[in-house]
């Protein structure tokens, strides 16, 4: 979604995301929720990925051997090619381009408005990836490969998996769930802030 004037939706989240702080990701709550409902009914990708990023050399901040936590919401290509016309990549620039391997990619190509052109893929944010290899080329593009990682922690757990630990963890307490959740069985709202309180931990 973009705005007649400044920054789009879709830069503004990712702004709150990598800004590592939870007080400024509380108003996009709802808007998470609907998102990573969404998301986690579409099968996972274990697939090669590329994204691009025009005029800057990030290859400095991700040095061969280093293990970080992806926060924002990634949109990336299946196939190099498109995603260089796309991004339309000059030799007088400085770029980056990541090569991704991922696991848990999720594929929007039918939802997607380029779904005739491009094969798109998410990254789920709070994915941890592993940097594998750099390239840097004589025309002024960089290549970054990142393979994604399984780590003990757990920065932004499916939400279905958090509704069916807390209906457990809570089943003693019938009662007080029937007053406060839906016929459905779904959580209440408040429950619902609560999940997401804990997504973004």
């Amino acid at each position: 979604m973009q705005f007649d004037d400044g920054p789009s939706l879709f830069e503004l989240l990712n702004q709150s995301l990598r800004s590592e702080n939870r007080q400024n990701l509380k108003p996009w709550f709802p808007y998470l929720k609907l998102f990573c409902t969404a998301l986690c009914k579409l099968p996972s990708q274990k697939t090669k990925v590329w994204r691009g990023v025009r005029d800057v050399d990030l290859s400095a901040k991700y040095e061969k051997g280093t293990i970080f936590a992806w926060w924002g919401i990634s949109s990336c290509m299946t196939d190099m090619q498109t995603l260089e016309i796309s991004q339309s990549f000059s030799a007088q620039e400085q770029n980056t381009l990541f090569s991704i391997e991922c696991i848990n990619g999720k594929s929007i190509s039918q939802q997607s408005y380029f779904k005739n052109t491009e094969q798109e893929i998410i990254l789920m944010p709070g994915s941890y990836f592993e940097v594998i290899d750099q390239l840097n080329s004589a025309t002024g593009l960089h290549i970054i490969g990142l393979r994604e990682i399984t780590t003990s922690m757990t920065l932004f757990k499916p939400l279905f998996a958090i509704w069916n630990e807390e209906t457990t963890s809570s089943a003693k307490y019938q009662s007080s769930i029937s007053s406060s959740s839906t016929s459905t069985g779904i959580p209440s709202t408040a429950s619902n802030y609560r999940v997401l309180e804990q997504m973004t931990k």
